[in-house]
């Protein structure tokens, strides 16, 4: 089969084309478009892009859907998430959804950028301040030996270079996104829960997708763990197969994985139909989406108040710096 050009990997697309090409294939299918006939539109989008052409060939003539897509710059774990639906011919659906999942960060990121636009000029300008002030004020008072304003100072240019670097960390698990990645996360303070519902929610998206199929919980635990390897769904799958197999109840299984919402196990005591409980997880998922949004949305309100602290700390340090030194001279006088 023919491959993609080398150049793939330089032209892979940026959070926002990414949103665009979801939108214009869902858009294509909702207008009775087959799949091929969206991916040989695709060049419309982006004329510059030239390997674009060659995408339809390469899912006709026998290519994964999914692996396309990561190399196109998608996770492993939304490339898996359109596989499944359009192995169970929801794949217009999902598209919408994955497409106004993505426009929402997008969104997000655009405002927490605003949200820390101010606090990074202020700490930019303490940051000039304080170079002054090291440079100047402590040739001045070179005898003096309180050093509580430089110990602070110390310390929280050490706590900011951890934390950068902890956010230069978690935001390559972002970009990633497999289950490792995604595990990782659930475990960090501040966002862990956000991770943990948008994980819960993709898992009940496709379970309903795959129950409305007729799928049992074995077939879609084989289905599941036969997708795109590291991708959430295929390590939850994987591993709840088996658990299963070593004989573990259901409902502990449910319990013990963070990607598995807890009233998944109250949906499976009902004992619905199949097409019921597809129904329930649908609508489950639907509201573990709206618990996203709105806890993304508090996380952002809540970034610019934890950097004014952070810069109120510095700032604590700065006259530290520069009153003790003047009160040890004046005890010496």
């Amino acid at each position: 089969m023919k491959l993609l050009p080398a150049s793939l990997a330089k032209d892979k697309l940026n959070r926002e084309e990414q949103v665009e090409l979801l939108n214009f294939l869902s858009t294509s299918l909702q207008n009775g478009f087959p799949l091929s006939k969206g991916l040989q539109l695709l060049p419309l989008l982006w004329p510059k892009k030239s390997w674009l052409r060659q995408l339809d060939e390469q899912v006709r003539g026998g290519g994964s859907f999914s692996e396309e897509l990561v190399k196109l710059g998608y996770s492993k774990t939304a490339a898996t998430q359109l596989n499944i639906a359009l192995s169970q011919g929801k794949l217009q659906e999902s598209l919408a959804q994955l497409a106004q999942l993505g426009r929402m960060k997008n969104e997000q990121i655009k405002k927490l950028e605003g949200e820390l636009a101010y606090p990074i000029v202020l700490a930019i300008m303490m940051t000039l301040l304080l170079v002054f002030m090291q440079n100047f004020l402590s040739v001045q008072f070179a005898g003096s030996s309180a050093k509580q304003g430089d110990l602070l100072i110390y310390l929280l240019v050490i706590a900011t270079v951890t934390l950068l670097a902890a956010i230069a960390i978690m935001a390559g698990y972002f970009k990633k996104q497999d289950y490792g990645s995604l595990l990782k996360l659930t475990k960090v303070p501040f966002i862990g829960e956000a991770v943990k519902l948008y994980g819960q929610y993709l898992i009940c998206y496709d379970l309903g997708m795959l129950l409305a199929s007729g799928f049992s919980l074995q077939e879609m635990c084989f289905f599941a763990s036969q997708q795109t390897k590291g991708s959430l769904q295929e390590a939850v799958g994987k591993k709840v197969s088996e658990q299963l197999k070593r004989g573990k109840d259901l409902s502990k299984i449910i319990q013990e994985e963070p990607f598995l919402n807890a009233n998944l196990l109250l949906l499976v005591e009902t004992g619905a139909s199949r097409r019921e409980l597809s129904k329930q997880c649908l609508l489950l998922a639907k509201l573990l989406f709206t618990r996203l949004t709105q806890k993304i949305e508090k996380m952002i309100v809540n970034v610019q108040p934890i950097c004014f602290i952070l810069i109120g700390l510095c700032i604590i340090g700065m006259y530290l710096k520069l009153l003790l030194p003047i009160y040890g001279s004046m005890q010496r006088m």
